[in-house]
């Protein structure tokens, strides 16, 4: 686990990645936070430098992410997930709403969704060819990825091991969020969906609109993909910072003066057992 403390004015963040990912693919985002008092990067189980057990799935993943999280957050936070990450971090929040002072997910998993339609999905990271790896990269971002090839390569690599496909496998709909869950979310809560995604289908979209709570709000940002932070590192530091900065009374003003502090060097602590 990254991590990296300072003395902003606003709360304290957690930013969670999603499947295949790792908590250093924020760190384009990173420098634009300097106004928060803290920003922690886990690694999810199996993932970045975090250490693959000898099984996992859906369930050990789910529990060694909450149990580091339970470790790990000390005050409550803002937290703030994508894809999987999202998924995850509305989980804990159901589990553990005293930790979570506001949640902010983009494009998260977990919509309901018929067995049919779970299948259809989950077919779409049945990488089989390299082929098959570039054209997923091109539906993972809003424009065409300079090294896209790498980063089919990776992508195609991951997705065969053993461990991420008893992950993929255990996609079912008792795993997935009804409406009564999110209704019972109480903190306040942001959900960005970029108007470029192309990974999880439309109808995901509609459900997460129809059953948020009250005082949820949803925006789909302009030129976001599925990865929006990747797409737009500043636009989704600007749309955290905002968040943030509501839930500790900053202005939006005094926001926009902090986040053009500059792009300082930053200096991260890696924590291994997280």
């Amino acid at each position: 686990m990254l991590e990296r403390r300072g003395n902003g004015p606003l709360p304290a963040t957690v930013l969670l990645h999603g499947l295949s990912s790792a908590g250093v693919h924020y760190l384009g985002v990173t420098p634009y936070l300097k106004a928060l008092s803290r920003v922690a990067l886990p690694d999810l189980p199996g993932h970045g430098f975090s250490q693959m057990p000898k099984r996992l799935d859906g369930a050990t993943l789910l529990l060694g992410i909450t149990e580091a999280l339970d470790a790990l957050i000390d005050e409550p936070v803002v937290l703030a997930g994508t894809s999987l990450g999202g998924y995850v971090a509305i989980r804990y929040a159901l589990m553990r709403p005293e930790k979570v002072a506001g949640l902010l997910v983009a494009s998260p998993a977990g919509a309901l969704m018929t067995e049919a339609e779970l299948a259809e999905l989950r077919a779409r990271f049945a990488l089989g060819s390299h082929r098959e790896a570039v054209e997923f990269v091109d539906a993972l971002f809003a424009e065409r990825h300079p090294y896209r090839q790498v980063v089919a390569l990776g992508l195609r690599r991951y997705f065969t091991l053993p461990q991420t496909l008893a992950v993929l496998r255990e996609m079912d709909v008792a795993k997935l969020f009804v409406a009564e869950e999110l209704a019972s979310l109480k903190m306040p809560m942001r959900v960005l969906w970029g108007d470029c995604e192309r990974i999880l289908p439309g109808a995901n979209l509609q459900w997460f609109k129809a059953h948020l709570p009250p005082q949820a709000r949803l925006e789909q940002p302009p030129g976001w993909g599925h990865s929006g932070f990747l797409d737009d590192p500043r636009g989704f530091a600007l749309r955290l910072l905002h968040f943030a900065g509501e839930l500790a009374g900053v202005s939006a003003a005094q926001v926009e003066r902090l986040l053009n502090h500059g792009l300082k060097r930053e200096r991260w602590r890696a924590d291994p057992r997280r």
